[in-house]
């Protein structure tokens, strides 16, 4: 059997030597040992003390600072999970400086890692960290906080353990070994506006917006409260187009045509931290944009939409630059609830689109294509349950006698 060889990041065994004594010199000793390089080859690393404990000492210090060096960001079976979750991470932050990923799922993941992953499976060995443990930390998440949790945390953690598959720390991710999860209870059901709904929140929304343009003191807030005038025209434009908020916010005079009637969704607004509201190319999801034909009562508010903004935004801040999504989603929770619709969310808008064009029958297709989803997406969030077999009744009818 050949001998092994030491590990990249590792030494061999220290020896000592007593220098020669010399006039200027006086006594001392040198500690040597051998390091292995990140390219895999030896290095000889020496230091010199006046006594020999001194020299060891300092050959170790050497030592781990090379070696720290050598194994920088690298990862083994004896990792800890927390360094493996801090890894995955800062590679998460790299992908979302590059536009592979958005930063409000890298703030998401890092989130439910640190709340649920880290207290539990943080300080365990890569090869400790397996699938009844991790199985546990899921479900812990889902009874205690949501099932959406849960399913947050488990795609943060298996991306964790993909890492560390990739890197050598495990020979495979425990969390493809976990069970499938499924929320349970009822479906849930598809909340939209009907149409006596629609008109009826407008108008409240038109109405609440005036109430909000003074402060507690009654002195005029002025373009700060510009905000609540733009709800109902926001809630407008995202029914004729069934845009995302944060796709909605990014849109642009420019990206209004009314000769053609359309409007094009292209970007989508995130807030990156550290560096504040970013509108990033592409719609949600890195999707690709859409151009999408609007209908005619709309283009009143597009027009003059259009009009205000010019080559900015068409729902700007009181500054005149972008909105922050989450700020505009508080608002919109705030004048629902003082409106009487508290149950309504900025998704409802899309959610009433998809629900539009289901109720005129047409295709899954149209609708996916109107709100840029798979067939499958649409299917499942933006289609109420139907009744399967209409077109068969009338045949089923002929079976039985109707009863007296």
């Amino acid at each position: 059997m050949g001998r092994l060889s030491t590990p990249i990041g590792a030494y061999g065994i220290i020896k000592v030597e007593k220098l020669t004594k010399t006039a200027r010199r006086g006594l001392s000793y040198r500690a040597s040992a051998y390091f292995r390089m990140p390219d895999g080859s030896l290095s000889r690393v020496r230091r010199q003390a006046a006594a020999k404990d001194i020299a060891v000492v300092r050959l170790k210090e050497a030592l781990v600072a090379m070696s720290e060096e050598a194994r920088d960001g690298e990862i083994d079976r004896s990792a800890r999970f927390a360094q493996v979750i801090d890894l995955y991470l800062d590679e998460l932050e790299e992908e979302a400086i590059l536009g592979n990923l958005t930063p409000t799922t890298v703030r998401l993941y890092r989130s439910v890692l640190k709340n649920w992953a880290i207290p539990d499976l943080g300080q365990l060995h890569c090869f400790e960290v397996v699938v009844t443990r991790c199985s546990k930390v899921v479900r812990s998440a889902r009874k205690k906080k949501s099932y959406d949790t849960a399913k947050t945390l488990r795609a943060a953690l298996s991306g964790a353990c993909d890492y560390a598959v990739r890197h050598g720390a495990m020979d495979e991710n425990p969390i493809r070994h976990i069970g499938r999860m499924s929320r349970g209870g009822e479906p849930k059901t598809v909340e939209a506006l009907d149409a006596d709904e629609r008109v009826d929140l407008l108008a409240k929304l038109r109405a609440y917006a005036l109430t909000r343009q003074t402060d507690a003191r009654g002195r005029s807030l002025g373009s700060r409260g510009r905000l609540w005038l733009d709800l109902p025209d926001l809630m407008e434009v995202m029914l004729a187009s069934g845009v995302r908020i944060g796709e909605a916010l990014a849109i642009l005079g420019s990206d209004i045509e009314p000769d053609r009637k359309t409007v094009a969704a292209t970007h989508h607004i995130i807030r990156v931290a550290g560096s504040g509201l970013m509108r990033r190319p592409l719609r949600k999801g890195n999707q690709q944009e859409l151009v999408l034909g609007v209908p005619e009562w709309s283009l009143p508010v597009l027009l003059r939409r259009k009009a205000t903004a010019g080559e900015g935004p068409i729902f700007a801040s009181f500054a005149g630059g972008f909105l922050d999504p989450s700020n505009v989603i508080n608002r919109i929770s705030e004048a629902m609830t003082a409106v009487g619709y508290g149950w309504v969310t900025s998704h409802v808008f899309r959610k009433t689109v998809g629900t539009v064009l289901d109720e005129a029958d047409l295709p899954t297709t149209a609708i996916a294509d109107q709100l840029g989803n798979s067939r499958q997406v649409a299917e499942r969030h933006y289609r109420k349950r139907r009744i399967a077999n209409t077109a068969n009744v009338a045949a089923l009818e002929t079976m039985l006698p109707t009863s007296a």
